[in-house]
């Protein structure tokens, strides 16, 4: 599995390459790859809170670790008393967003994704300082 230096790394580039796509008209793809931005931030911050330095290897019998929801990342990475809307309003409007992201969506069909919706889920893992991502960052 992927160390936390990758980890951090591969969801800088997912968010660059769904900038592009975004730019490109392809928002389909765009919010795609935002889903895999949260997924890898989210396992870099495991990574640092277990001090560890790749992600657990599911083959030792840690298959909770092999997953793809969000809500399930966030209580491994220790978060889930922190994404609240007591706690940071607009952090948790922007994960409201973000944890919609589903890995089934690479099924559907073009222009399920329109150029609204997204704008609005690049701002939730973008937007300055209370982003999905630009919050994880601090964390990871």
């Amino acid at each position: 599995m992927a160390t936390r230096q990758e980890l951090q790394q591969l969801a800088k580039l997912r968010l660059r390459e769904a900038e592009r796509l975004y730019a490109g008209g392809l928002y389909d793809g765009a919010v795609y790859l935002c889903g895999y931005v949260v997924e890898l931030a989210l396992k870099a911050r495991i990574c640092k809170l277990l001090r560890v330095r790749d992600y657990p290897d599911t083959r030792k019998g840690l298959q909770f670790f092999k997953t793809h929801d969000f809500e399930v990342l966030k209580f491994l990475a220790g978060l889930s008393e922190e994404i609240t809307p007591t706690k940071n309003q607009a952090l948790f409007n922007n994960w409201s967003i973000a944890e919609l992201w589903r890995p089934e969506q690479r099924y559907s069909p073009e222009g399920t994704v329109d150029k609204k919706k997204a704008q609005e889920v690049l701002t939730s893992i973008k937007d300055d300082p209370d982003g999905v991502l630009t919050w994880l960052t601090k964390r990871w």
